[in-house]
């Protein structure tokens, strides 16, 4: 007989049904009141900092896998809402143990769905727990209505042109804390101006990029800026007025607006919550529906209107695509490994439909974008034309899978020297691994006498520190066997990918001729680890041997 034991909780707390406790508590019940379970396999699924509210749980998902194949006869939980609060996935998970004849227990709610009256206790549980769910969500829901009628900054990184500022205290159940508001810096908030004015006059994302690249101007982070970090500017309402204007915006947007549209005069900032919903690490964005918009404590800087124009402008213009930057090309085989000396990935341009090669391709280019947006200021390195750069490190690798080689011998003596080191290092860690056992006999020893002293005072402090010494020079010991250990693991490792990049080169050179474009590219791919242009040379990077 085997036993699952599901246990869940969304956060950890150090306190109430903790996982462990549900565990505990699931074992002395299945102890007590399932027959045979002495002789059972108890098998636990724990997942802990996931919310119920779906099924998208690692070890759910691999528990009920293992219901699937046949291999449980009771599914116990302390809880039902441990397994969830949506009834329809209870719903199908009733269904599904009910199909594969597994009986379900819940100790807290008594109840075993083995029996109609457990079955229908089920679903009644789910109905309630779904409840229980929903009203979760309209609490959280009514707590950031009411704090975005207060236009407080909840924290997190602020927006490009803000700082956080601490104000009064405010009290949260009897303690006291700091509420925050957004600040404007002033400095940081004439590149959000110069974003704003630059889109209404020229409407190109790209154009405030290359401008940026060309200038050197930089994120808040110190990062290139991107027509997605542009846009974001663009797109977030902590920047716009709280004007009539923008609050006909949002109200027709189907927004959450905490506000009476008197209130909105023009004097203060919008604030904006649920925009993102948080996923496993992940933010994902939220539909208008679900955004909360609210008069902030902070100046706006563009107009309702301006921004409501900027977002239709936006969304026109999205339609378009702006795609053109990204590598489109079928022939150009060095695509994704190819690297300017500046550091940009090159990417490759069509010639005109008239230029073919000899072979009948279109011939084309590779070119730094990089160079292109700042004009050539923050780069000058020469274009290279693209079919004959492919065709000569293609040569340059087929070279490399002669067994006479440069690269190949090269390869052959990293191994070879590997396998010295390796058989080195393992010795080494046998002589520590033997020290250490030597020591802990001789720890053993020293309890047994200091057990059968008399009690003298100085003697026991003299066994005592002898212990103490050896204990000490075993964890030295150990860490030294450890590193000594990791040290094989790696050459182990790196031997066994010299291995592989020797059957690739192999391979690519019996099969090159018969290879298709995207083939040869994959197979580029896995053999090198970037290509590097600096205007007269390719430096080729292959994996393992630098």
């Amino acid at each position: 007989m085997v036993i699952f034991i599901y246990s869940r909780k969304s956060k950890w707390t150090g306190r109430g049904e903790s996982v462990e406790n549900q565990l505990a508590m699931c074992r002395d019940y299945i102890q007590y009141n399932i027959e045979g379970a002495g002789e059972a396999e108890i098998v636990t699924y724990e997942d802990e900092g996931y919310s119920g509210k779906n099924t998208n749980r690692p070890q759910f998902q691999k528990m009920m896998q293992e219901i699937k194949k046949g291999r449980c006869n009771y599914l116990v939980c302390y809880k039902l809402d441990r397994l969830g609060r949506n009834i329809a996935d209870l719903a199908n998970l009733v269904e599904t143990l009910n199909k594969l004849n597994v009986s379900f227990i819940s100790i807290k709610e008594k109840f075993d769905t083995s029996t109609p009256i457990g079955k229908a206790m089920l679903y009644f549980a789910g109905v309630l727990a779904q409840m229980e769910r929903e009203q979760i969500a309209e609490r959280v829901r009514d707590n950031m209505v009411m704090l975005a009628r207060k236009g407080r900054w909840l924290g997190g990184n602020t927006p490009l042109g803000f700082a956080a500022e601490a104000e009064e205290k405010v009290s949260v159940n009897g303690k006291s804390r700091k509420s925050f508001r957004l600040a404007v810096d002033e400095q940081e908030m004439q590149t959000v101006r110069f974003i704003f004015r630059e889109y209404l006059k020229n409407q190109s994302l790209m154009g405030i990029v290359k401008y940026f690249l060309s200038h050197g101007i930089q994120t808040k982070r110190g990062n290139e800026y991107t027509t997605t970090a542009i846009r974001d500017i663009l797109t977030n309402p902590v920047y716009c007025t709280a004007d009539k204007e923008a609050y006909e915006y949002f109200w027709n947007l189907g927004c959450q607006v905490c506000m009476e549209k008197e209130e909105a005069d023009g004097k203060y900032g919008l604030i904006a919550y649920a925009k993102t919903s948080s996923t496993q690490y992940k933010n994902k964005n939220n539909s208008p529906e679900k955004w909360i918009v609210a008069k902030g404590k902070h100046p706006g800087i563009i107009s309702g209107q301006d921004f409501s124009k900027i977002q239709n402008l936006l969304a026109k213009n999205s339609s378009k695509g702006e795609g053109w930057h990204k590598p489109q090309n079928p022939v150009a085989l060095l695509s994704g490994i190819l690297y300017c000396s500046c550091g940009h990935l090159m990417r490759p341009k069509y010639y005109s439909s008239k230029q073919v090669t000899e072979s009948g391709e279109r011939k084309f280019s590779y070119l730094c974008p990089y160079k292109g947006m700042t004009h050539g200021e923050k780069c000058s390195v020469l274009n290279v034309q693209g079919n004959t750069l492919d065709e000569l490190v293609c040569r340059e690798v087929l070279r490399y899978t002669e067994e006479n080689s440069d690269i190949h011998r090269m390869l052959k003596e990293v191994m070879e020297r590997m396998d010295d080191t390796k058989e080195e290092t393992v010795t080494a860690a046998d002589l520590m691994e033997q020290e250490i056992q030597k020591r802990k006999k001789e720890v053993q020893n020293l309890i047994s006498v200091l057990a059968k002293s008399g009690g003298e005072e100085a003697f026991i402090q003299q066994i005592e520190k002898e212990i103490r010494k050896l204990n000490e020079e075993c964890a030295f010991l150990e860490k030294e066997r450890t590193k000594s250990g990791e040290e094989g693991k790696n050459i182990q490792g790196d031997r066994q990918q010299m291995e592989v990049l020797l059957e690739q080169l192999s391979s690519f050179r019996s099969l090159f001729d018969t290879l298709t474009v995207p083939e040869k590219r994959e197979y580029l791919r896995m053999i090198l680890d970037k290509v590097v242009w600096d205007g007269k040379e390719a430096h080729i990077f292959i994996y393992g041997s630098h």
